[in-house]
């Protein structure tokens, strides 16, 4: 059922700007809005490795990843609540929203979470970064978080997934691009 509900909000993601041709093909990479279609090539000029900003808009923010990917999409709930997801690369995503909490509040939600993701362990735990371990349906996943403050305003940037990611490991390697958060 999970595998079914994550397929069909990536299909409802991808169709969302499949009509606007002309338009779409018009944005920069990283633009923040989804990529063209045929862009999952680096744009000409781009090196391997080398990074573009991608804007995760309605937050003053952006993000480096690898060129060629969908952007960001605004996730918010409402005004009180600004959150954006951002492809980056290699099939993966990071949430970025606002913070309320300090670190240790957000742990405890995390700690308290008895339903989505059960909470079983901290994989790995750092000042202001934690992995999750959590058990759900008898299948193991985590979820990788920071927390980072930018122009005075905290954010929390964390995996993604209905399964979460596979290990700690990569959640540590996600979470790599959340070092790349600066103010737009």
């Amino acid at each position: 059922m999970r595998k079914l509900v994550v397929v069909m909000a990536l299909l409802a993601v991808a169709g969302c700007n499949s009509n606007k041709g002309e338009e779409a093909a018009a944005k920069p990479a990283g633009s923040g809005a989804p990529a063209a279609k045929g862009a999952a090539e680096a744009p000409k000029g781009e090196a391997k490795g080398e990074l573009v900003d991608v804007e995760l808009t309605p937050m003053p923010l952006k993000i480096k990843v690898r060129p060629g990917g969908m952007g960001a999409m605004d996730m918010s709930l409402d005004d009180q609540h600004k959150s954006a997801t951002v492809d980056i690369g290699d099939g993966a995503s990071l949430n970025v929203s606002e913070a309320k909490d300090d670190f240790a509040a957000l742990k405890k939600g995390f700690e308290g979470d008895t339903a989505l993701f059960p909470f079983k362990k901290w994989a790995k735990e750092g000042p202001n970064m934690a992995v999750v371990q959590f058990e759900n349906a008898g299948k193991t996943g985590y979820i990788g978080f920071v927390l980072k403050e930018i122009g005075g305003k905290k954010y929390v940037c964390k995996t993604t997934g209905m399964d979460g990611v596979p290990s700690t490991e990569v959640a540590e390697k996600h979470l790599k691009a959340c070092e790349t958060l600066a103010a737009k």
